[in-house]
């Protein structure tokens, strides 16, 4: 395979942010189990919040990412 299509593949991937045992949590790739649990129960959420987490929010990007955490950390 050449470079170029490994590094599409790989941009292509993301992350999932949705819920694991009642907390935030973010998945990597299509993994089964998620590379992180933040310590934030959903249900301190407001509902919407908590509705789009339970159905998985897909992100491509970083700094997406990193906005979502913020915010429902905050």
């Amino acid at each position: 395979m050449k470079k170029q299509a490994i590094l599409c593949n790989i941009l292509l991937l993301g992350f999932l942010l949705g819920v694991y045992e009642g907390k935030i949590a973010l998945w990597k790739d299509n993994q089964v189990k998620p590379m992180k649990v933040f310590p934030y129960q959903v249900s301190m959420l407001p509902e919407a919040d908590q509705r789009a987490l339970q159905k998985g929010i897909k992100i491509n990007k970083l700094s997406q990412l990193y906005k979502l955490i913020e915010d429902y950390l905050s």
